[in-house]
């Protein structure tokens, strides 16, 4: 962790028990919840949940295959997790609520879910070009093509109106196709 207050400061790393390293592998992600709390995620399969005052491992959560991405969604107060061929909506910070776990017949490589809406999420994955819409339920909605090559992360806008996806070329997507939104005017199809 880096403190901006002090560039000339050496940074602090993160370990469980002395250990060398926070995860086993490479992090794949870190997020912020709160004012005392930092969350990595890491090619291991593990979620850790770490107070940032006293530098220590408050939970962890272990997926049985290789975490590809994690992201924070304020409105839902929700992680979400893909690892193996699952997404996963955990609670941000752990308090006993249900984790919701669906499996997709594919490898996501990234997921987002609608900051708004909250009933759909889009995934990329690196096994194909394609990006696709499930509802919650995990039924797919859509599948939006336009890459040519593996799509390795997604992400809403705040305000859900638009999400972008990447390999490697960055695209973007209207969540309502034709709908007039910034340079978008008027019908045309979705990523045109």
């Amino acid at each position: 962790m880096f403190d901006l207050r002090r560039p000339d400061a050496e940074p602090e790393f993160f370990s469980e028990n002395g250990a060398a390293f926070a995860h086993d592998g490479t992090v794949k992600s870190v997020v912020w919840v709160g004012e005392h709390t930092g969350v990595t995620a890491g090619e291991d399969g593990v979620v850790k949940w770490w107070d940032l005052r006293s530098r220590s491992l408050t939970t962890s959560l272990t997926f049985p295959n290789p975490i590809t991405s994690m992201e924070l969604s304020p409105q839902t107060n929700r992680l979400v997790v893909t690892s193996g061929k699952t997404v996963s909506f955990i609670p941000a910070l752990p308090n006993g609520n249900q984790t919701h776990s669906l499996t997709l017949p594919y490898a996501p490589s990234s997921a987002s879910i609608h900051p708004i809406l909250q009933d759909r999420f889009v995934t990329g994955s690196i096994s194909d070009e394609w990006v696709r819409i499930h509802s919650l339920d995990g039924t797919e909605r859509d599948v939006l093509k336009g890459h040519h090559g593996p799509v390795h992360c997604v992400e809403f806008s705040p305000d859900g109106e638009m999400f972008a996806s990447g390999s490697g070329t960055i695209r973007l997507w209207q969540t309502t196709p034709g709908k007039s939104y910034g340079l978008w005017q008027g019908p045309q199809t979705n990523g045109g």
